[in-house]
Parts: C-alpha cells; structure tokens; sequence
C-alpha cells in the first residue's frame, strides 16, 4: 500500500461536527485526499503505459514522473520504489477487474459461462500490449495469479453452497477448469493458436465449460436419484 493514504470518502460522509473543523480544515483536509488520490492515479497509469512499452527492468523513477507530468518528490510522497507502485498498480488493476467479473461468477456459470468470458477477453483486447507484459514477464505474472485466485475462491464459495459435501460440484473441477482457462488465454496472447480470434477462443471455451456443466448436472441426478432410492429403501423396510 502507498503511504500516508487517506479515506476521503470517510472523510467527506462525516458531519460538521466530527469530519470538518470550524475553521474549515475538514474541506481542506478533503481537497489533499482527493491531490494525493488523483497523483497515486497517474502514476499507476504512467507505469501501466510504460510496461506495455518497454522492459519493466528499464522502468525508472524518472520515466515514471515524466510520463505522469509530475515530480519525484510527489513520487516519493507515495512509495519508496517502482517495485512497491508496480505491486499497489497490480493490486488496483486485480481489484477493478475482479470488481466487474465477481457479479458474473454464479451459480449459472456452467450453464452460460460467456458473459464472464467476455468480460475477460474484452479486458485482454483493450489491454492488448500490457497483457502480453503480464504473461510473459516473470515478475508481472502475479498479477494473472491473483486475479484467477480471486475467482477459484468466488467458485469455491458458491461450490460449498450449493453443495456442501462436494459431491456434485468438486473443487478439484473448478481448479482444473480455471487453470484451463488461465492457459488459454496465455497461449492465445503468445500466438500459439495461429490466426484463431478471441472470439474463436471464447466460443471453444464456452462449449467446454457447458460440457462440463453437463457431465455435474448429470452426476447430481444420480446422487439424487440414489438419495431417494435409499431413502424408499429405508421406508420400506422400516
């Protein structure tokens, strides 16, 4: 985390009374939140841009400042090196992605799992030059890690929910179709799949989760059917 971070929110929500001084120090108060945010922000965006352009090894101080148009002593006001902004920029960027995947992350997954698809390949395109960063560079490559962690721990949540004995929905499924997913997405980028489109990519993808969604809703049948089956069984002879 960057230094010396304020909540503004909190700040501007509180009354007179307790978020702002007489003397009109809360406003101010409020007004350095808000410069200190807006300069974390272009800096996060200057290191962005340069990873997409060159090395993340040649990436100074300098070239940072220069492309965000503001000084080293702003820079320094926030973090103490180019390695602690590009964790905090990874984070932020985890975090936005993941903010706009978790809500397609259901329990209708399986069954129509091609909005959360696009969701990814939409961020890959837009992203293009980054991306291809990220996957290839060894100490930008967390940042895949994390988000796909991010949505294995939303699907193991709704595994335990829908199916508390694991049975019908293993986690070893959601970890191998992820990790499936993951790789997908990183040789299309490195072009091991020739002139195939993301949307190619997307609808080969979509067709092996919903196989896969098929072969659980039918083993979830059968464990039903089972159940009852026992279930006559014990009534009958009871």
């Amino acid at each position: 985390m960057f230094k010396n971070q304020q909540n503004a929110t909190q700040v501007c929500e509180k009354d007179d009374g307790v978020g702002r001084r007489p003397d009109g120090g809360g406003n101010v108060e409020a007004s350095r939140n808000r410069n200190a945010q807006r300069s974390v922000r272009l800096l996060e965006e200057a290191l962005t841009l340069l990873i997409a352009e060159k090395p993340y090894d040649k990436i100074t101080v300098s070239d940072i400042t220069r492309r965000a148009d503001l000084n080293r002593g702003t820079f320094y006001a926030h973090f103490d090196s180019v390695d602690q902004l590009m964790r905090q920029t990874m984070d932020d960027l985890t975090e936005k992605v993941s903010a706009s995947i978790d809500p397609l992350v259901t329990n209708s997954f399986f069954q129509d799992p091609m909005p959360f698809l696009r969701q990814i390949s939409d961020f890959v395109c837009d992203n293009l030059a980054l991306t291809r960063k990220l996957v290839d560079n060894d100490r930008l490559g967390p940042f895949l890690g994390a988000l796909m962690d991010r949505i294995e721990r939303h699907l193991h949540d709704i595994a335990r929910s829908e199916d508390p004995e694991g049975g019908n929905f293993p986690l070893e499924t959601v970890d191998f179709l992820l990790g499936g997913i993951r790789n997908a997405y990183a040789s299309w980028l490195e072009g091991a799949y020739g002139n195939e489109g993301i949307d190619d990519l997307n609808q080969s993808l979509c067709a092996f989760i919903k196989a896969i969604g098929v072969v659980l809703g039918q083993r979830k049948s059968e464990r039903t059917a089972a159940a009852g089956a026992d279930a006559a069984d014990g009534a009958d002879g009871a």
